[in-house]
Protein backbone atom coordinates (compact mmCIF):
# COMPACT_ATOMS: atom_id res chain seq x y z
CA UNK A 1 0.00 0.00 0.00
CA UNK A 2 1.11 3.58 -0.41
CA UNK A 3 1.14 4.82 3.17
CA UNK A 4 4.90 4.35 3.10
CA UNK A 5 6.67 6.76 0.77
CA UNK A 6 10.01 5.04 0.98
CA UNK A 7 11.50 2.43 3.30
CA UNK A 8 13.85 3.73 5.97
CA UNK A 9 16.08 1.90 8.36
CA UNK A 10 14.45 2.28 11.74
CA UNK A 11 16.04 3.34 14.99
CA UNK A 12 15.01 2.43 18.54
CA UNK A 13 14.66 6.10 19.44
CA UNK A 14 12.96 7.25 16.26
CA UNK A 15 14.26 8.53 12.94
CA UNK A 16 15.74 12.03 12.95
CA UNK A 17 17.16 14.20 10.16
CA UNK A 18 20.17 16.47 10.76
CA UNK A 19 18.49 19.57 9.32
CA UNK A 20 15.50 19.25 11.60
CA UNK A 21 17.75 18.70 14.58
CA UNK A 22 19.85 21.75 13.67
CA UNK A 23 16.74 23.92 13.59
CA UNK A 24 15.68 22.65 16.99
CA UNK A 25 19.17 23.23 18.40
CA UNK A 26 19.15 26.83 17.13
CA UNK A 27 15.77 27.50 18.70
CA UNK A 28 16.87 25.95 21.99
CA UNK A 29 19.99 28.12 22.06
CA UNK A 30 17.91 31.25 21.50
CA UNK A 31 15.44 30.35 24.25
CA UNK A 32 17.68 29.32 27.12
CA UNK A 33 15.24 30.00 30.01
CA UNK A 34 12.54 27.94 28.37
CA UNK A 35 14.94 25.09 27.67
CA UNK A 36 16.22 25.14 31.23
CA UNK A 37 12.66 24.83 32.49
CA UNK A 38 11.99 21.93 30.14
CA UNK A 39 15.25 20.24 31.10
CA UNK A 40 14.46 20.51 34.80
CA UNK A 41 11.05 18.96 34.20
CA UNK A 42 12.57 16.08 32.23
CA UNK A 43 15.26 15.47 34.84
CA UNK A 44 12.59 15.16 37.52
CA UNK A 45 10.89 12.54 35.35
CA UNK A 46 14.13 10.59 34.86
CA UNK A 47 15.94 11.11 38.15
CA UNK A 48 15.19 7.57 39.30
CA UNK A 49 15.95 4.70 36.94
CA UNK A 50 13.04 2.20 37.01
CA UNK A 51 13.88 -1.17 38.48
CA UNK A 52 13.10 -3.01 35.23
CA UNK A 53 15.69 -1.11 33.15
CA UNK A 54 18.58 -3.44 32.31
CA UNK A 55 21.51 -1.91 30.39
CA UNK A 56 22.90 -5.24 29.19
CA UNK A 57 19.50 -6.29 27.92
CA UNK A 58 19.10 -2.91 26.23
CA UNK A 59 22.45 -3.28 24.44
CA UNK A 60 21.52 -6.77 23.28
CA UNK A 61 18.20 -5.44 22.04
CA UNK A 62 19.89 -2.69 20.03
CA UNK A 63 22.10 -5.26 18.31
CA UNK A 64 19.19 -7.54 17.51
CA UNK A 65 17.05 -4.70 16.21
CA UNK A 66 19.88 -3.49 13.98
CA UNK A 67 20.12 -7.01 12.49
CA UNK A 68 16.47 -7.01 11.38
CA UNK A 69 16.88 -6.01 7.74
CA UNK A 70 13.77 -7.51 6.17
CA UNK A 71 10.99 -4.96 5.86
CA UNK A 72 7.45 -5.94 4.80
CA UNK A 73 6.31 -4.91 1.34
CA UNK A 74 3.02 -3.04 1.33
CA UNK A 75 0.54 -3.30 -1.48
CA UNK A 76 -0.20 -0.14 -3.44
CA UNK A 77 -3.94 0.13 -3.00
CA UNK A 78 -5.69 2.00 -5.84
CA UNK A 79 -7.24 5.42 -5.35
CA UNK A 80 -10.97 5.95 -5.69
CA UNK A 81 -10.91 9.66 -4.81
CA UNK A 82 -8.29 12.40 -4.46
CA UNK A 83 -8.30 15.98 -3.20
CA UNK A 84 -4.87 17.58 -3.46
CA UNK A 85 -2.36 15.50 -1.53
CA UNK A 86 -5.17 13.54 0.24
CA UNK A 87 -6.76 10.45 -1.24
CA UNK A 88 -9.09 7.57 -0.42
CA UNK A 89 -7.72 4.12 -1.22
CA UNK A 90 -9.60 0.91 -1.90
CA UNK A 91 -8.04 -1.91 0.14
CA UNK A 92 -10.46 -4.46 -1.30
CA UNK A 93 -12.94 -6.89 0.15
CA UNK A 94 -16.63 -7.35 -0.39
CA UNK A 95 -19.66 -6.46 1.66
CA UNK A 96 -20.56 -3.38 3.65
CA UNK A 97 -18.05 -0.53 3.16
CA UNK A 98 -16.03 0.94 6.03
CA UNK A 99 -13.71 3.95 5.75
CA UNK A 100 -10.70 3.90 8.09
CA UNK A 101 -9.57 7.35 9.23
CA UNK A 102 -6.09 7.43 10.85
CA UNK A 103 -4.45 10.26 12.74
CA UNK A 104 -2.55 12.92 10.83
CA UNK A 105 0.27 13.01 13.37
CA UNK A 106 1.79 9.66 12.34
CA UNK A 107 1.66 7.63 9.15
CA UNK A 108 -1.60 5.81 8.61
CA UNK A 109 -0.09 2.43 7.76
CA UNK A 110 -0.23 1.62 11.47
CA UNK A 111 -3.67 0.25 10.55
CA UNK A 112 -2.02 -2.10 8.02
CA UNK A 113 1.35 -2.59 9.68
CA UNK A 114 2.23 -6.23 9.04
CA UNK A 115 0.47 -9.27 7.54
CA UNK A 116 -0.06 -10.63 11.05
CA UNK A 117 -0.97 -7.27 12.64
CA UNK A 118 -3.35 -5.51 10.29
CA UNK A 119 -6.79 -4.10 11.00
CA UNK A 120 -7.22 -3.74 7.24
CA UNK A 121 -6.56 -7.43 6.59
CA UNK A 122 -8.81 -8.52 9.44
CA UNK A 123 -11.80 -6.45 8.33
CA UNK A 124 -11.36 -7.59 4.75
CA UNK A 125 -11.23 -11.24 5.85
CA UNK A 126 -14.44 -10.78 7.82
CA UNK A 127 -16.37 -9.73 4.71
CA UNK A 128 -16.13 -5.94 4.72
CA UNK A 129 -15.12 -3.56 1.92
CA UNK A 130 -12.20 -1.59 3.34
CA UNK A 131 -11.33 1.96 2.29
CA UNK A 132 -8.43 3.90 3.80
CA UNK A 133 -7.88 7.62 4.07
CA UNK A 134 -4.34 8.56 3.04
CA UNK A 135 -3.48 12.09 4.22
CA UNK A 136 -0.48 12.27 1.91
CA UNK A 137 2.81 13.96 2.69
CA UNK A 138 2.57 17.61 3.82
CA UNK A 139 4.69 20.05 1.84
CA UNK A 140 5.38 23.77 2.10
CA UNK A 141 3.39 24.23 -1.12
CA UNK A 142 0.20 22.73 0.37
CA UNK A 143 -0.21 23.69 4.02
CA UNK A 144 -3.76 22.94 5.16
CA UNK A 145 -6.07 24.05 7.94
CA UNK A 146 -8.14 21.56 9.90
CA UNK A 147 -11.25 22.96 8.23
CA UNK A 148 -9.79 22.26 4.80
CA UNK A 149 -8.73 18.75 5.82
CA UNK A 150 -12.25 17.82 6.93
CA UNK A 151 -14.67 19.91 4.86
CA UNK A 152 -12.67 20.14 1.62
CA UNK A 153 -10.86 16.79 1.78
CA UNK A 154 -12.30 14.05 3.95
CA UNK A 155 -15.99 14.79 3.32
CA UNK A 156 -15.81 14.96 -0.50
CA UNK A 157 -13.81 11.72 -0.57
CA UNK A 158 -16.39 10.02 1.62
CA UNK A 159 -19.14 11.31 -0.68
CA UNK A 160 -17.39 9.68 -3.66
CA UNK A 161 -17.40 6.38 -1.78
CA UNK A 162 -21.08 6.79 -0.91
CA UNK A 163 -21.94 7.48 -4.55
CA UNK A 164 -20.15 4.29 -5.63
CA UNK A 165 -20.97 1.95 -2.74
CA UNK A 166 -23.89 3.41 -0.78
CA UNK A 167 -23.79 4.53 2.88
CA UNK A 168 -20.46 3.86 4.59
CA UNK A 169 -19.33 3.21 8.15
CA UNK A 170 -16.48 5.30 9.52
CA UNK A 171 -13.77 4.15 11.91
CA UNK A 172 -11.43 6.76 13.41
CA UNK A 173 -8.33 6.05 15.47
CA UNK A 174 -6.90 8.65 17.89
CA UNK A 175 -7.01 12.07 16.18
CA UNK A 176 -8.69 10.30 13.27
CA UNK A 177 -11.64 9.68 15.58
CA UNK A 178 -12.22 13.41 15.91
CA UNK A 179 -11.93 13.88 12.14
CA UNK A 180 -14.36 11.01 11.50
CA UNK A 181 -16.74 12.40 14.12
CA UNK A 182 -16.77 15.84 12.48
CA UNK A 183 -17.39 14.33 9.04
CA UNK A 184 -20.19 12.12 10.37
CA UNK A 185 -21.94 14.99 12.15
CA UNK A 186 -21.71 17.30 9.15
CA UNK A 187 -22.56 14.78 6.42
CA UNK A 188 -25.51 13.23 8.25
CA UNK A 189 -26.84 16.64 9.28
CA UNK A 190 -26.70 17.86 5.69
CA UNK A 191 -28.91 14.98 4.58
CA UNK A 192 -31.22 14.83 7.60
CA UNK A 193 -33.72 17.35 6.27
CA UNK A 194 -33.79 16.01 2.74
CA UNK A 195 -35.65 12.77 3.40
CA UNK A 196 -32.82 10.60 2.04
CA UNK A 197 -30.63 7.89 3.49
CA UNK A 198 -27.87 9.35 5.60
CA UNK A 199 -24.44 8.78 4.04
CA UNK A 200 -22.79 7.62 7.30
CA UNK A 201 -24.33 4.32 8.37
CA UNK A 202 -22.21 3.83 11.52
CA UNK A 203 -19.43 5.59 13.41
CA UNK A 204 -16.73 3.82 15.43
CA UNK A 205 -13.90 5.56 17.29
CA UNK A 206 -11.00 4.15 19.29
CA UNK A 207 -8.45 5.72 21.66
CA UNK A 208 -9.99 9.13 20.89
CA UNK A 209 -9.40 12.03 23.30
CA UNK A 210 -12.40 14.18 24.23
CA UNK A 211 -11.75 15.80 27.60
CA UNK A 212 -8.29 17.09 26.80
CA UNK A 213 -7.78 18.42 30.33
CA UNK A 214 -7.39 14.79 31.44
CA UNK A 215 -4.31 14.20 29.28
CA UNK A 216 -0.67 14.65 30.23
CA UNK A 217 -0.28 16.60 26.98
CA UNK A 218 -2.65 19.31 28.22
CA UNK A 219 -0.62 19.60 31.40
CA UNK A 220 2.54 20.08 29.35
CA UNK A 221 1.00 22.57 26.95
CA UNK A 222 1.71 25.76 28.90
CA UNK A 223 5.38 24.91 28.99
CA UNK A 224 5.49 23.69 25.38
CA UNK A 225 3.53 26.56 23.79
CA UNK A 226 6.48 29.00 23.41
CA UNK A 227 8.61 26.18 22.02
CA UNK A 228 5.98 25.16 19.43
CA UNK A 229 4.79 28.64 18.46
CA UNK A 230 7.27 29.19 15.58
CA UNK A 231 5.83 26.15 13.76
CA UNK A 232 2.15 26.93 14.32
CA UNK A 233 1.81 29.60 11.65
CA UNK A 234 -0.28 29.73 8.48
CA UNK A 235 2.38 28.62 6.00
CA UNK A 236 4.61 26.44 8.13
CA UNK A 237 5.02 22.74 8.87
CA UNK A 238 5.82 21.21 12.25
CA UNK A 239 8.88 18.99 11.63
CA UNK A 240 8.43 15.33 12.57
CA UNK A 241 11.37 15.66 14.97
CA UNK A 242 9.38 18.10 17.10
CA UNK A 243 6.42 15.73 17.46
CA UNK A 244 8.69 12.70 17.96
CA UNK A 245 10.61 14.36 20.78
CA UNK A 246 7.39 15.57 22.36
CA UNK A 247 5.94 12.03 22.39
CA UNK A 248 9.23 10.76 23.80
CA UNK A 249 8.93 13.24 26.68
CA UNK A 250 5.58 11.68 27.65
CA UNK A 251 7.25 8.30 28.23
CA UNK A 252 11.06 8.69 28.30
CA UNK A 253 11.70 5.09 29.32
CA UNK A 254 9.35 3.61 26.70
CA UNK A 255 11.89 3.36 23.84
CA UNK A 256 14.38 1.67 26.16
CA UNK A 257 11.81 -0.89 27.29
CA UNK A 258 10.81 -1.60 23.69
CA UNK A 259 14.44 -2.11 22.72
CA UNK A 260 14.99 -4.42 25.70
CA UNK A 261 12.10 -6.53 24.43
CA UNK A 262 14.21 -7.48 21.40
CA UNK A 263 16.67 -9.26 23.65
CA UNK A 264 13.88 -11.33 25.23
CA UNK A 265 11.96 -12.23 22.07
CA UNK A 266 12.90 -15.55 20.45
CA UNK A 267 10.19 -15.94 17.80
CA UNK A 268 11.12 -14.69 14.34
CA UNK A 269 7.54 -13.76 13.48
CA UNK A 270 7.23 -11.61 16.60
CA UNK A 271 10.59 -9.96 15.89
CA UNK A 272 9.36 -9.07 12.41
CA UNK A 273 6.21 -7.49 13.85
CA UNK A 274 8.19 -5.59 16.48
CA UNK A 275 10.55 -4.32 13.81
CA UNK A 276 7.68 -3.12 11.66
CA UNK A 277 6.26 -1.20 14.61
CA UNK A 278 9.62 0.33 15.53
CA UNK A 279 10.15 1.42 11.94
CA UNK A 280 6.71 3.05 11.93
CA UNK A 281 7.53 4.93 15.13
CA UNK A 282 10.63 6.31 13.43
CA UNK A 283 8.91 7.11 10.13
CA UNK A 284 7.47 10.47 11.14
CA UNK A 285 5.48 12.99 9.14
CA UNK A 286 5.47 16.75 9.29
CA UNK A 287 2.17 18.27 10.45
CA UNK A 288 0.50 21.32 8.96
CA UNK A 289 1.11 24.32 11.23
CA UNK A 290 -2.55 25.47 11.22
CA UNK A 291 -3.73 21.93 12.03
CA UNK A 292 -1.23 21.72 14.89
CA UNK A 293 -2.33 25.15 16.15
CA UNK A 294 -5.98 24.15 16.44
CA UNK A 295 -5.17 20.75 17.87
CA UNK A 296 -2.63 21.95 20.46
CA UNK A 297 -3.95 25.39 21.40
CA UNK A 298 -7.70 24.87 21.05
CA UNK A 299 -8.27 21.17 21.68
CA UNK A 300 -5.58 20.71 24.30
CA UNK A 301 -5.39 24.35 25.37
CA UNK A 302 -9.05 25.33 25.87
CA UNK A 303 -10.84 21.96 25.50
CA UNK A 304 -13.13 23.17 22.71
CA UNK A 305 -14.60 19.72 21.79
CA UNK A 306 -15.72 18.89 25.35
CA UNK A 307 -17.09 22.40 25.87
CA UNK A 308 -19.20 22.31 22.71
CA UNK A 309 -17.10 25.07 21.13
CA UNK A 310 -15.69 23.13 18.19
CA UNK A 311 -17.58 24.56 15.22
CA UNK A 312 -16.76 23.68 11.61
CA UNK A 313 -18.21 26.03 8.99
CA UNK A 314 -21.19 26.84 11.12
CA UNK A 315 -21.87 23.28 12.32
CA UNK A 316 -21.15 22.51 16.01
CA UNK A 317 -19.38 19.15 16.32
CA UNK A 318 -21.48 17.62 19.08
CA UNK A 319 -21.63 13.90 19.94
CA UNK A 320 -25.42 14.09 20.30
CA UNK A 321 -25.67 15.08 16.63
CA UNK A 322 -24.01 12.01 15.12
CA UNK A 323 -27.33 10.51 13.86
CA UNK A 324 -25.83 7.04 13.39
CA UNK A 325 -25.12 3.99 15.57
CA UNK A 326 -21.99 4.65 17.62
CA UNK A 327 -19.24 2.30 18.87
CA UNK A 328 -16.49 3.53 21.22
CA UNK A 329 -13.32 1.68 22.26
CA UNK A 330 -11.59 3.13 25.32
CA UNK A 331 -8.00 2.20 26.17
CA UNK A 332 -7.26 1.57 29.84
CA UNK A 333 -3.44 1.64 29.78
CA UNK A 334 -2.98 4.63 27.51
CA UNK A 335 -0.46 7.36 28.39
CA UNK A 336 -1.42 9.54 25.43
CA UNK A 337 -5.22 9.17 25.68
CA UNK A 338 -6.16 7.95 29.16
CA UNK A 339 -9.61 6.54 29.81
CA UNK A 340 -10.52 9.67 31.78
CA UNK A 341 -10.15 11.66 28.57
CA UNK A 342 -12.37 9.37 26.49
CA UNK A 343 -15.15 8.61 28.96
CA UNK A 344 -16.88 12.05 28.86
CA UNK A 345 -17.55 11.51 25.15
CA UNK A 346 -19.86 8.63 26.02
CA UNK A 347 -21.81 10.83 28.39
CA UNK A 348 -22.38 13.42 25.67
CA UNK A 349 -23.27 10.89 22.96
CA UNK A 350 -26.50 8.91 22.64
CA UNK A 351 -26.60 5.16 23.06
CA UNK A 352 -22.99 4.32 22.33
CA UNK A 353 -21.85 0.71 22.50
CA UNK A 354 -18.68 0.79 24.61
CA UNK A 355 -15.72 -1.59 24.67
CA UNK A 356 -13.02 -1.23 27.33
CA UNK A 357 -9.62 -2.39 26.07
CA UNK A 358 -6.95 -3.30 28.61
CA UNK A 359 -4.08 -2.07 26.45
CA UNK A 360 -2.14 1.03 25.46
CA UNK A 361 -2.46 3.50 22.63
CA UNK A 362 -0.40 1.89 19.87
CA UNK A 363 -0.87 -1.61 21.29
CA UNK A 364 -4.58 -1.29 20.57
CA UNK A 365 -4.07 -1.30 16.81
CA UNK A 366 -0.69 -3.03 16.45
CA UNK A 367 0.00 -5.13 19.52
CA UNK A 368 -0.10 -8.75 20.60
CA UNK A 369 -3.71 -8.42 21.77
CA UNK A 370 -5.04 -6.20 18.97
CA UNK A 371 -7.20 -8.95 17.52
CA UNK A 372 -8.84 -9.62 20.86
CA UNK A 373 -9.03 -6.00 22.05
CA UNK A 374 -10.03 -4.23 18.82
CA UNK A 375 -10.22 -6.18 15.58
CA UNK A 376 -12.82 -8.78 16.58
CA UNK A 377 -15.17 -6.55 18.60
CA UNK A 378 -15.08 -3.88 15.89
CA UNK A 379 -15.72 -6.23 12.98
CA UNK A 380 -18.56 -7.96 14.87
CA UNK A 381 -20.24 -4.60 15.44
CA UNK A 382 -19.73 -3.42 11.88
CA UNK A 383 -21.28 -6.62 10.56
CA UNK A 384 -24.40 -6.32 12.71
CA UNK A 385 -27.30 -5.66 10.36
CA UNK A 386 -25.04 -5.70 7.30
CA UNK A 387 -26.19 -7.68 4.41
Amino acid sequence: MSWHTGQQQGHPFGHTRPLGMMGMAAFMAANKPLMEQAAQHLMREMEKVPADIDLMQFQAGVARYASQNVRPEREEYPEIARVGRMCLRDAGGTGAPVVLVPSMVNRGYILDLHPEVSLVAHLRAQGLRVLLVDWGVPTAEEVLTLEQVIADGLEPMIQVAVTQLGPVALFGYCMGGLLALAAAVRLNASEADMGVNRPISKLAVAAMPWDFSQTVSAQHMQMAKPFLEPWLQANTLVPPEVMAHYFWSLDPWGPIRRTMAYARELRDDRLAQMTALEDWLGDGLALDGPVAREMLLEWYGTNTPLNGQWVLRGVPILPAKIAAPLWVCITQKDILVPAASSLPFIGQAKGAQVVMAETGHVGLVAGRRSREMLYEPLSAWLLQGAG
